[in-house]
């Protein structure tokens, strides 16, 4: 018995003199009395592709038996069972650290420092960012008529501490793919899930650019569908799971871009001889996309919903509701319901119709209301541009430098301006935060030397500025937005 105890008695000495290190990651069961070790970053670190990894540890053992071992592993997170994998690769041996990245993400940074007595880890996160990943963008078109990338990124805290200042960095796809431009007739910007998708339609192509890093990926051109086709807007939304993207052309036809085939074609859901106009789609809380397609030629409004005269759900003319109407405007609530504002026999009227568009008790036109407009009419006109704000259930409207905000569930259309901007300014592009608490405003000034296109930000509750006004920024505004990650 005596034996044992003296044995157990060493073993206990052993462990107490002795730590353990997993190399799968496991933290180390003890620490190192002997070493001190301090580094000149913290354990979140932020930084842009390209850039080093920059440590500088310092320690107070002295002893030559000492080693370090860098690893660097991505973060990866099991979509079903949310477990995170990480497999780690070695990336140095000294104290210190200098390592260039090559790719986007976040990552752990792993430090195991040993001696004889044992072995301590220590742990990094490693977010590495684009300078283009999130900010403000601009799709400017340029006075030759060619499209142009200005983007303002939102600064990191550590920038922020730096005292750095948000600026807008111009011609951002040429700079990102070796000097290429974009095509002319810049129309329209979407960002949808990790791509970026820029129309130019007199040069008729979208280009597929990476969202965060502007890298050219794909170029879709619409010669693939016809020698006539001249796309004139893009219709898409932001998810994960949109894989078409459609475009008319005042010559007739819709076109839909199958994203994972890469190719383009007739988009059979609408009449292909139909020349139509204008297009309106936004994004819903409710429904992926609500869209609304308008052929002013036979005042006709083509939306989604039931149809009562072949019992199917597709596109169709709202049984010919608006014929003989003028149509001016049409957008969508956040219900789904479509509202139209048209003008008949000299009175202008707005009606809404239910987002299903048929009454399944009359099976009819699902008129939910028709009311006439008396005061104001003339202010929100086919060329205002506009934006809808869901949580006030109004409609912000530009026209020239002021901004309207219309309760549009009202017959009367407010001449008091919600917002007025410089004088000399032109809007030419609104859009919100994602909230919608933050209104966005791009215009243009043709008497400024230089950039002539500026960025305005307001509050869409109150009417006030937010911080202060981008003027000189850009060229004439096509498409502003907030570009998030």
């Amino acid at each position: 018995m005596k034996r044992i105890h003296n044995i157990i008695s060493f073993l206990v000495i052993l462990l107490l003199f002795s730590s353990c290190y997993d190399d799968e990651s496991s933290l180390a069961s003890g620490k190192i009395a002997e070493i001190q070790v301090t580094s000149n970053v913290k354990d979140t670190i932020n930084l842009y592709l390209g850039d080093n990894i920059s440590i500088q540890n310092q320690y107070s053992y002295t002893g030559d038996d000492i080693t370090w071992q860098w690893s660097i592993g991505k973060y990866t997170e099991n979509a079903v069972d949310k477990k995170i994998t990480t497999a780690f690769k070695e990336i140095g041996t000294e104290a210190n650290l200098e390592y260039k990245t090559t790719e986007l993400g976040h990552y752990f940074l792993r430090l195991v420092t040993s001696n004889k007595y044992g072995s301590d880890i220590k742990y990094y996160h490693v977010f590495v960012n684009s300078e283009f990943e999130e900010g403000y963008l601009i799709l400017g078109r340029r006075e030759d008529g060619k499209g142009s990338l200005a983007f303002m990124k939102t600064l990191t805290p550590e920038e922020v501490e730096q005292g750095l200042q948000p600026e807008f960095r111009q011609n951002l796809f040429a700079y990102t793919n070796g000097g290429d431009e974009l095509g002319e007739g810049p129309v329209d910007c979407d960002k949808i899930y990790d791509k970026l998708y820029i129309l130019c339609g007199k040069a008729r192509k979208v280009y597929q650019l990476d969202a965060k890093s502007f890298q050219l990926v794909h170029e879709f051109d619409y010669t693939m569908y016809g020698n006539d086709f001249v796309p004139q807007d893009l219709i898409s939304y932001d998810s994960r799971y949109c894989s078409e993207i459609y475009s008319t052309s005042p010559n007739g036809g819709v076109a839909k871009i199958q994203v994972a085939d890469l190719e383009i074609f007739p988009y059979t859901d609408l009449p292909q001889n139909m020349k139509f106009t204008r297009t309106y789609d936004r994004p819903n809380e409710f429904s992926s996309k609500v869209i609304a397609f308008i052929d002013d030629v036979n005042s006709k409004v083509y939306a989604s919903g039931f149809n009562a005269a072949d019992f199917s759900f597709s596109y169709f003319p709202c049984y010919d509701y608006f014929d003989g109407r003028e149509i001016i405007q049409v957008f969508f609530d956040v219900d789904g319901n479509l509202i139209v504002y048209t003008i008949n026999n000299g009175k202008y009227y707005l009606t809404k119709i239910g987002s299903s568009l048929t009454s399944f008790e009359t099976m009819a036109l699902d008129v939910v209301y028709e009311r006439e407009c008396t005061t104001n009419v003339t202010l929100f006109n086919r060329n205002s541009v506009f934006e809808v704000n869901d949580p006030n259930s109004c409609l912000f409207f530009g026209n020239q430098n002021l901004v309207y905000k219309w309760a549009y569930n009202q017959s009367e259309i407010p001449s008091t301006p919600f917002i007025t901007l410089p004088e000399g300014e032109v809007i030419k592009c609104m859009n919100q935060s994602a909230d919608h608490k933050q209104l966005y405003i791009a215009t243009y000034n043709s008497q400024r030397a230089g950039l002539k296109g500026s960025l305005y930000i307001y509050n869409s509750d109150t009417g006030k500025a937010i911080g202060k006004p981008y003027e000189g920024v850009a060229d004439e505004p096509v498409k502003v937005m907030y570009k998030v990650k």
